[in-house]
């Protein structure tokens, strides 16, 4: 989509958004100046991985493939390899950690994983991409930038199309948190605009315990969460135009990559 942006940056995503609501001096620093970063976090790394094992899982079904678990559990090797040794910034570990212990964390999980989580009759897509309009609800005026996302999966079951969310954490998410996810609004307007019209969405969270859990919720999202994410939005882009990039100081400082030029 092809905007004549006059804005510091090109698009907004969930993530974008988010890193706007939690701390505006954030945004300005790794969306707008490219600042590098002093570290990447360890859970970024780790979530690559398991979203390239989800999907190796999710395609050998719909091939009708049979993949055993030992290269299940190779596949996310690699993959958490492939991200923790890949070019940039040192990845930060946290506190007793290192690459076999999360190695054989996310071996676990993955088997939690296939073991709970039913497969789908068949997959529609992995990291289905969406580019939409975002627009000024009370005026209706389109803004310079597009929301942009991918899908984690787009399945289908019973002739139905159904939306995944894929997450993995260190415990379930409560319902306050499943209530203002932004990813799950924006994976609604997503599938819309890729012709899935109302579609069932469900968030899958496998939990980092040491007995993994496999967290299964149906998400409910509906025209007034699609109005309070293009006024989010709408807000964001109109603080961007007044150069707006006031600090948030909070617990979230301790561990920002960027918290280094944060003068």
């Amino acid at each position: 989509m092809e905007t004549d942006n006059k804005l510091p940056i090109n698009t907004l995503s969930a993530s974008a958004l988010q890193t706007w609501i939690d701390c505006p001096r954030k945004f300005r620093l790794t969306r707008i100046d490219r600042v590098e970063p002093a570290f990447r976090a360890v859970a970024l790394a780790f979530g690559s991985a398991w979203h390239d094992a989800l999907g190796f899982v999710l395609f050998a079904h719909e091939r009708g493939e049979t993949v055993g678990r030992d290269e299940q559990r190779q596949r996310f090797r690699d993959a958490l390899a492939h991200e923790l040794r890949t070019d940039g910034p040192p990845v930060l570990y946290e506190d007793d950690e290192d690459e076999p212990s999360l190695a054989d964390r996310g071996v676990g999980m993955l088997d939690a994983f296939v073991a709970d989580f039913p497969l789908p009759e068949r997959v529609l897509g992995i990291e289905v991409p969406f580019d939409v309009e975002l627009y000024d609800p009370e005026t209706g005026e389109v803004l310079d930038v597009p929301l942009i996302g991918s899908i984690d999966a787009v399945v289908e079951e019973r002739g139905k199309p159904v939306v995944l969310e894929f997450k993995s954490g260190r415990r379930r998410w409560s319902d306050e948190k499943i209530a203002h996810d932004l990813q799950a609004t924006t994976y609604r307007i997503g599938a819309k605009s890729r012709g899935l019209s109302e579609p069932e969405q469900r968030l899958v969270v496998t939990t980092k315990s040491a007995r993994p859990q496999v967290q299964i919720e149906r998400l409910v999202r509906t025209d007034a969460d699609e109005r309070e994410l293009m006024d989010t939005a709408t807000n964001v882009v109109r603080a961007l135009e007044a150069g707006v990039d006031h600090r948030v100081r909070s617990w979230r400082c301790q561990s920002c990559p960027v918290e280094g030029a944060c003068g």
